[in-house]
């Protein structure tokens, strides 16, 4: 039986236009007193009354933008507004999954906004879509500080499910071994050896997977495996257009085949759509996640590199460059409820990482 009591709070949020989630978050960030410690000094620097400069998201334009490096460069709290200091028993803290710099970039959701971000994106499109409820789960990813180990066991749960059998593994070990090495086949060998023990004496009828992972188990699982899994949940890498028309019509053909797009810092979005030969759209939902894309030399005509603007009271992020490139898309036509800014195609690493960017299992 879906519960979907719980996410109420997050669809009446999300019926706030983009400015009014704004100046809310706005005026929770840049208080003199209780504000987040780090854009306090930004502002400072700049120069900028942050109480009377903010009325639109247009003019966070003179913050710049934050990158990578700020993030590392000061604690964790000091993202956190101190109004929050003496709740931070309701947050959630993660860690980036370290494929382009060295893991260590940390982030904070308060659980109402870690369920904005992460579990209603799922549900308001799964449901729509009649994503299979009541099934056992397979996750096989990474839990210990990654955001997706942490959500999982509410989405299977959400669609009244048990918790998740699991299998967890390293993403930033895999990423180590050299592609193609003996290592990196004992590994994989390793983490499909484990999910092929859950398969072969438990009844799973969904697996929460990244491509690389479900490519390997498909070797194994026997025809009555495949068919008995009714639904797919791709994270963790980029899938491909022609990677999900050979895993719909060929791997497991009685599933309903799902995408998610996020990472630790933003959340969540997902595809509005599971039809065969699609391309892999994704749209954010609510109001709190703000895309477009910057144009550069390594990018096809359409593309350009993704920039995102995180808009939540737990944590205030401006205008980050993602490492992946996208082309950006209006807002859905026919959306389910909630899904109603512009979103991302067909996100994946740009050309000139190719030989050089670890993707791995993850």
């Amino acid at each position: 039986m879906l519960d979907v009591n719980r996410f109420d709070c997050a669809v009446q949020i999300a019926s706030e236009s983009p400015d009014e989630r704004f100046q809310r978050v706005a005026s929770v960030h840049f208080d003199p007193k209780w504000g987040s410690a780090f854009w306090l000094r930004r502002l400072a620097d700049l120069g900028i009354d942050g109480k009377q400069s903010f009325r639109s998201i247009e003019d966070l334009d003179c913050l710049g933008e934050l990158t990578a490096t700020d993030l590392r460069s000061f604690p964790l709290v000091d993202y956190i507004p101190r109004q929050f200091h003496d709740q931070l028993h309701r947050f959630t803290v993660a860690q980036t999954g370290g494929t382009t710099a060295s893991g260590s970039t940390w982030t904070a959701y308060r659980d109402d906004e870690f369920e904005e971000a992460f579990i209603a994106p799922f549900v308001e499109s799964a449901t729509s879509l009649k994503f299979p409820a009541g099934q056992q789960w397979l996750f096989v990813g990474p839990s210990g500080p990654h955001i997706i180990g942490k959500a999982v066991r509410s989405l299977a749960m959400a669609f009244g499910s048990a918790e998740p059998f699991m299998v967890d593994f390293d993403p930033r070990w895999a990423k180590k071994l050299p592609d193609g090495s003996f290592a990196r086949q004992r590994y994989v060998e390793h983490v499909t050896a484990q999910a092929m023990a859950i398969l072969d004496s438990q009844e799973i009828g969904v697996l929460f997977t990244t491509p690389p992972v479900l490519d390997s188990l498909a070797r194994r699982m026997s025809e009555a495996q495949r068919n008995r899994i009714r639904a797919v949940h791709y994270g963790g890498t980029a899938i491909t257009p022609e990677q999900m028309r050979v895993f719909q019509e060929n791997v497991l053909p009685q599933a309903l085949h799902l995408s998610g797009y996020g990472n630790t810092l933003f959340g969540c979005c997902m595809e509005l759509s599971a039809c065969l030969g699609r391309q892999i759209d994704y749209f954010p939902f609510g109001n709190r996640l703000v895309f477009d894309t910057v144009a550069n030399s390594d990018s096809e005509a359409a593309e350009g590199q993704v920039r995102f603007t995180r808009l939540d009271e737990s944590m205030l992020i401006v205008g980050l460059l993602e490492r992946e490139v996208a082309i950006l898309l209006p807002p859905p036509k026919r959306a389910p409820t909630g899904f109603a800014l512009h979103g991302l195609r067909n996100p994946h690493p740009p050309a000139s990482t190719a030989g050089r960017l670890a993707i791995g299992l993850y």
